[in-house]
């Protein structure tokens, strides 16, 4: 549990970030630059509003106010970004209308002004409903979202959630969907329900690694793209050498033939050379040698030419088929530390993984050790019924271990007779010795599951305590539990707000009458078919004190006639139906209760189980459950 409330903290601390910066630099004043900047772009706003250029006058308001927001003066940008609604208002630019009540909201957000900053974000959220463009919907779902997150109408930021995240689905936008699963996470975490945020966190982790699948996937893809380009490179480059290689054997060809030419050329100019010479011989001769010459050179310069055209394209092959090379090399070795660094992420993910299976697996056997130590502390239900044989305990725990709890116990003086049905009662020196009374209570501690059963442990020590130190007036118990609760938990100098509801009821003078205190939680009890509702007072044990010092009424409640007496947790009457969108309510629990209270004891507890069960059906089960019922009139109890 503290791993991922640690991980959607962190996700979460950067979207407030900057509300916390912007807040912290409130009206400030300007530097010469900017003040100057703003009052030239205020000039030209108004200059270009008054000759109807409203698309530009706009520009330099929403600069001006841009200016404004980032540098700490926030009103003075409200102000700008309502002038930039008007003059768009006058051309029909819904984007930037829509845009300015955006910002105008992110104004309020960071000054701290929710209400304001929710009515501009709705605005903004009209507008982009207007334009069908999903992803902005889902943009501005989750900025209202966040508004209410942090003015802690938690409730309100998950419905917006909820809608932000259907459209999600829809564009199949995982990213989104990442973001929007991680809100709902932290947003269930601050309400208490640490089931839903950890659905919802497991949800985040899921599509958290699909993305990071899916990107190590692409790279491995583009990866592939760029030895696919390579492996074309070099076989161009091959290409390319084979045709220079046929290149040069045509030259060579030519070059044969151009030497067999020569031959037979020279075989001629020896024919005419005999035949000059027979004319002319010195003449001819020289002639015939000049000639020679020429052509010798010539062929010289060809061959020279071809040799020099040949290396040339020797070389450029080369050259690319060594650049190419070059590159290919690179490629594989950047294609190796990235399947390195793969393997070695892939590593970590296991080692990850195993680290939190340890981790979930001594957690678990911790919370298991820690319902054993609270079922222990509890007295049992025979106890109970060995004082009063008509008597039920309702106890159905939301999680492993309970923030609910009930408590009970007998005393009696110091001195007093009758110490066979005594033995177990509470011997108090401040008490007449003839006098005795039972006291039982049904307590609904801050929270449930672990942070529930520490409280419940703390609020059963100090009613052990309390009884063994004389004090057992109900509304003196709540008063002394009140007092060492906020001492306890350090509540007057810290932000801790942990308190208990509960209903406390002392049975005195044999079952003949009945003391009741409550904070918060009520007593009901029937008698003669009639059904009375006492309330307990409005303020729990322990949390925030606005009052000079609390005090708890005190009722009593003289028995005549049979009368049955119910106390109970608000975890039965809060749960919401499967079927029907609402709670159970206290009203129904009334009539419930009014309808059964005539049958055995044991078949009560039973109908109370089938019929909560019945009620949530595959919903989960909200809060703790705990319900007492006991009969008292009709024949005495034995208290003394």
């Amino acid at each position: 549990m503290k791993i991922y409330k640690l991980i959607v903290i962190l996700l979460l601390s950067g979207v407030f970030s900057a509300s916390q910066i912007h807040f912290a630099f409130a009206q400030k004043q300007l530097s010469a630059i900017l003040q100057k900047e703003v009052d030239d772009n205020l000039a030209k706003a108004k200059s270009m509003e008054s000759t109807g250029d409203f698309s530009q006058a706009g520009y330099f308001y929403n600069s001006v106010a841009t200016i404004q927001w980032m540098n700490g003066i926030p009103k003075e940008a409200i102000a700008n970004f309502q002038k930039v609604i008007g003059v768009y208002e006058r051309i029909g630019n819904r984007n930037a209308i829509k845009n300015s009540y955006n910002n105008i909201g992110m104004v309020y957000t960071d000054m701290g002004d929710f209400q304001n900053a929710l009515i501009n974000f709705e605005k903004c959220l009209a507008e982009t409903r207007s334009t069908g463009k999903k992803a902005e919907i889902v943009s501005s779902l989750i900025n209202i979202a966040n508004t209410h997150s942090q003015a802690t109408n938690y409730d309100k930021a998950i419905a917006s959630l909820d809608e932000a995240i259907n459209i999600a689905r829809e564009l199949n936008d995982t990213k989104l969907l990442r973001n929007i699963y991680s809100l709902l996470a932290a947003d269930y975490e601050k309400m208490g329900n640490t089931e839903k945020s950890a659905e919802y966190f497991a949800l985040y982790t899921t599509i958290t690694r699909k993305i990071q699948k899916e990107e190590i996937q692409k790279k491995e893809a583009e990866t592939k793209m760029i030895v696919n380009e390579a492996q074309n490179k070099v076989q161009v480059a091959e290409s390319q050498k084979q045709q220079t290689q046929i290149a040069l054997e045509e030259k060579k060809e030519i070059l044969d033939k151009t030497e067999k030419n020569l031959q037979k050329t020279e075989e001629i100019s020896n024919i005419q050379k005999t035949k000059i010479v027979e004319l002319n011989r010195e003449r001819e001769f020289q002639n015939i040698v000049i000639r020679n010459q020429q052509l010798i050179r010539n062929i010289f310069i060809a061959i020279i030419i071809g040799v020099l055209a040949f290396s040339v394209l020797l070389v450029f092959s080369l050259y690319n088929k060594k650049k190419a090379n070059t590159l290919l090399s690179k490629q594989n070795d950047e294609i190796t530390e990235q399947r390195d660094m793969i393997e070695q992420q892939g590593m970590g993910l296991v080692k990850a993984m195993v680290q939190i299976e340890k981790q979930n697996f001594d957690i678990t056997s911790s919370i298991n050790y820690a319902q054993q130590i609270q079922e222990a502390l509890l007295p049992t239900e025979e106890n109970l019924k060995n004082i009063l044989a008509d008597s039920f305990v309702f106890f159905k725990p939301r999680d492993v271990v309970s923030g609910d709890f009930y408590w009970f116990t007998g005393y009696s003086g110091k001195n007093g007779t009758n110490e066979k049905t005594r033995r177990h009662h509470i011997k108090l020196n401040n008490i007449p010795d003839d006098e005795s009374g039972f006291i039982i209570t049904a307590v609904d501690c801050t929270g449930h599951g672990v942070p529930g059963a520490f409280m419940s442990m703390i609020g059963f020590n100090l009613l052990e305590t309390l009884s063994r130190s004389g004090i057992v007036k109900p509304n003196e118990m709540l008063n002394e539990l009140h007092k060492s609760i906020r001492y306890l938990l350090k509540q007057n100098k810290s932000d801790n707000r942990d308190g208990m509801d509960m209903a406390i009821c002392l049975i005195k003078d044999n079952g003949t009458s009945l003391e009741y205190a409550g904070a918060k939680n009520p007593l009901v009890y029937i008698t003669n078919g009639e059904i009375h509702h006492i309330k307990g007072d409005p303020v729990p044990v322990g949390g925030i004190q606005k009052e000079a010092k609390r005090e708890f009424k005190l009722h009593t409640i003289n028995i005549a006639s049979p009368t049955y007496f119910y106390i109970y947790s608000d975890g039965y009457t809060d749960q919401f139906g499967e079927f029907e969108d609402t709670r159970f309510s206290s009203q129904q629990l009334k009539k419930l209760l009014l309808e059964i209270h005539l049958l055995p004891m044991a078949e009560q507890k039973e109908i109370l189980n089938q019929k909560i069960v019945s009620w949530m059906g595959k919903n989960k089960q909200l809060d703790d459950i705990i319900v007492i019922g006991f009969k008292l009139g009709g024949k005495t109890i034995e208290l003394s």
